[in-house]
């Protein structure tokens, strides 16, 4: 396999001295190189089929995310990784060694096996665009498959780039294993260069996390990290500072449509199925998911199942902050109040929350922002934080007591036929990842 880095000639060794943790300095980088490797890689990994199962009995949900695991930790055997272990439930964890005499401290990378569990993860055949030049890229002529800077406005920045689609009907897969591409080749240039000097580097690669069972069998305290970084992100610069804490809710009416109808003025008659549509009606219209954005938050309702004289509202509450949580939870409460006095008949009504995900940002130390962010700016790459409008794996791993933040993986159009791969970022993430693992070398808490 071809070496993105190359050792410099013995004239360059006092510089490198001087240097201290600088990756580059010790080393030549080649761009070409890395982006022909990480091609090669997520050419490779997208041929495993690992859509997760959306109602999952075990895990991991399908047997196709334990065949990549097992096919990545064989993999990581033959790079030199060491401690490698593939769990019964999917789980891949191995050890980078440190190289340097100091202890840093120890920092996972982190990346996901399985892919969105809604479309096909199946024969997926990718395509190579190779220095993009604007206009539309055709994905699939029959049926009418294609990117444009309309549905794919990141394609504005994406001018000479090399862009990775599958063929039609299915994912490209690159969700998820772009960031064990992009692991997985710093791990073999790191393990074949030790003149990097860096702290103990753990990987881990989580199977279920599109359908919520990612924690089930993993402890991240396993893995005996200070720091985390879930490489999962999109564009150039992206670090995922904050995130929607999320609450569910489930609202029940109980009413009587079995009594006659055409006495039910007089009679015991409560229809739940009308007080279902009173109360997705009460919900604050200017509070749904499409009418806001930014950092302001929502609430959904996710589905209305009646059965006989039942009738289940199941939805979403999504905040920024705690205050906000506590309002939109009220408005929610206020709506459901009044359906239950403007029913008096009904039999019985009950609502529920559940807390899902936590705000990830204060969970997330300086320290662990700040080495990444001057790791980006090593490289001429401008840190771009970003509120994301969803639940992150990253969210469940702070609230485990691992502080993980969202790196960008050069991933686009998520979750549809139109995914594709930007290997160009891909490259500009690579090189951030070696640079914040030198970087942790260097680092010096403030007092």
């Amino acid at each position: 396999m071809k070496k993105l880095l190359a050792v410099c000639c013995c004239a360059c060794l006092p510089l490198c001295a001087a240097a201290g943790p600088n990756w580059k300095a010790v080393m030549q980088y080649d761009k070409q190189t890395a982006k022909e490797d990480l091609t090669q890689r997520l050419e490779r990994y997208v041929g495993y089929n690992t859509q997760a199962d959306a109602h999952p009995q075990n895990v991991p949900s399908t047997k196709g995310q334990l065949s990549f695991a097992k096919a990545l930790g064989k993999e990581l055997k033959q790079i030199g990784a060491e401690n490698v272990s593939v769990s019964k439930s999917g789980v891949v964890t191995a050890t980078i060694p440190a190289t340097t005499g100091h202890a840093p401290p120890v920092i996972a990378l982190l990346a996901h096996l399985d892919t969105y569990p809604g479309l096909s993860g199946a024969d997926v055949k990718p395509q190579l665009h190779a220095k993009y030049n604007g206009g539309d890229i055709l994905i699939n002529k029959e049926q009418d498959l294609r990117l444009t800077e309309y549905n794919s406005p990141q394609l504005l920045q994406a001018r000479s780039h090399n862009l990775l689609t599958a063929s039609g009907g299915t994912l490209l897969g690159a969700d998820g294993k772009a960031g064990i591409a992009l692991i997985m080749t710093l791990a073999d240039y790191l393990l074949g260069n030790r003149s990097i000097a860096h702290g103990t580097i753990q990987i881990a690669f989580l199977p279920d996390t599109e359908n919520g069972k990612v924690l089930q069998d993993f402890d991240p305290a396993s893995l005996g990290a200070t720091y985390a970084y879930m490489v999962d992100g999109a564009n150039v610069g992206e670090i995922v500072t904050e995130n929607f804490a999320s609450r569910t809710f489930t609202a029940v009416f109980e009413g009587n449509r079995s009594a006659d109808p055409g006495q039910a003025m007089n009679a015991a008659f409560a229809d739940n199925v009308l007080m279902a549509s009173d109360f997705h009606t009460l919900l604050p219209r200017h509070l749904r998911p499409e009418t806001t954005s930014g950092t302001r938050g929502y609430i959904w309702v996710q589905s209305i199942l009646q059965q006989e004289d039942t009738s289940t509202i199941l939805g979403q509450i999504a905040a920024f902050t705690p205050q906000e949580m506590q309002e939109l939870t009220q408005a929610v409460t206020q709506a459901f109040n009044t359906v239950k006095a403007m029913n008096p008949k009904l039999v019985q009504a009950d609502l529920s929350f559940t807390d899902e995900y936590t705000n990830a940002k204060d969970s997330l130390p300086a320290p662990l922002l700040t080495v990444l962010q001057q790791a980006m700016r090593d490289e001429d790459i401008k840190p771009h934080p970003v509120s994301a409008r969803r639940g992150t794996n990253n969210a469940l791993l702070c609230a485990k007591g691992l502080p993980t933040v969202e790196v960008f993986s050069g991933v686009f159009n998520k979750h549809t036929a139109l995914e594709y791969a930007d290997i160009d970022v891909m490259e500009a993430a690579l090189r951030t990842l070696i640079s914040t693992a030198a970087g942790w070398t260097d680092y010096t808490p403030q007092p």
